[in-house]
């Protein structure tokens, strides 16, 4: 996924997945670390808390590295399975609290935001797809990677409770089509964990479908096993999503996630995901970020 930067605003702090794998096992060894902390290093973190945390205007920003490594699907449709790194960086005031994010959120800037509407700027990665990476897509053409540009809306039905969010993005290289994502999340803090689940679903446009879908006739008699497809506008998928953040202190957080999604419409029907690939697609990951003060 594109790493990319960008203001992080008050109670809607999102931490932009992604890290490398060295930083994550980094982060993990000192979240143990932070666990067997002895009486002093609880009056360091009491400190810590009060610059993260303490509602009084202050000076200074709080910086947040994060990452997460996580395994799912090569491309859509594949039966394999890959890994992948995601690196991140944001940013908020001091004394702005970080608020809610879903770990398959997209990168996204807020143009206007309040306690409970936000809209802005949303951009997204595509790996794409080659095929040199499995035997069942020999004499297919190759779909390179994409960048998705868009804007999004996220309304907080219940406060702090219930988010509702939809992504709409523009692709660039790999596919020139439009993706909608529609995303809804119901949010549990236990103490420390903050627990979170809810439905997914995703549309494409018929020139979105086609690139990633679609069979030409060429490439139907190289392959050989499958028949030419044109598929047009539909949706792409449904499914859910989880995740579970504890709070090792207030600047170390790690978080557990997973998604499963299911490949419907032209998507599904596409002879490359109900021949060659699997509708069923899972997705696992672990991530952590770490917050520190600037300035002030």
């Amino acid at each position: 996924m594109l790493s990319l930067v960008r203001h992080e605003r008050p109670a809607r702090g999102r931490r932009q997945r992604a890290a490398v794998l060295a930083g994550l096992v980094a982060l993990l060894a000192f979240s143990n670390g932070a666990v067997r902390a002895d009486a002093d290093d609880d009056d360091d973190d009491d400190d810590t808390k009060k610059i993260l945390t303490d509602p009084t205007p202050a000076k200074g920003w709080i910086i947040t590295l994060g990452g997460s490594f996580q395994v799912g699907p090569k491309y859509d449709g594949a039966k394999s399975f890959g890994p992948g790194f995601m690196p991140s960086l944001s940013w908020r005031r001091v004394g702005e609290p970080a608020g809610f994010s879903a770990p398959d959120d997209s990168f996204d800037y807020a143009i206007y935001d309040t306690d409970r509407f936000d809209v802005g700027v949303v951009g997204a990665y595509n790996g794409g797809r080659y095929s040199g990476s499995t035997y069942r897509l020999r004499g297919m053409r190759d779909v390179p990677w994409a960048v998705e540009a868009g804007l999004y809306a996220e309304y907080w039905v219940l406060p702090e409770r219930l988010r509702t969010r939809v992504e709409v993005r523009q692709g660039f290289n790999g596919h020139h089509g439009v993706v909608a994502d529609f995303s809804a999340d119901w949010v549990e803090r236990f103490g420390s964990f903050t627990f979170a689940v809810g439905p997914r679903l995703s549309l494409g446009s018929a020139s979105y479908m086609r690139t990633n879908f679609g069979v030409l006739p060429g490439e139907a008699a190289l392959n050989g096993t499958i028949p030419a497809y044109k598929p047009g506008a539909s949706a792409k998928s449904v499914g859910l999503a989880s995740s579970l953040e504890y709070a090792w202190s207030p600047s170390l957080s790690t978080t557990l996630f997973g998604r499963y999604d299911r490949l419907v419409g032209d998507a599904g029907n596409s002879p490359l995901v109900d021949r060659l690939g699997e509708r069923n697609q899972f997705t696992f990951g672990i991530g952590a970020s770490y917050s520190f003060q600037v300035g002030g």
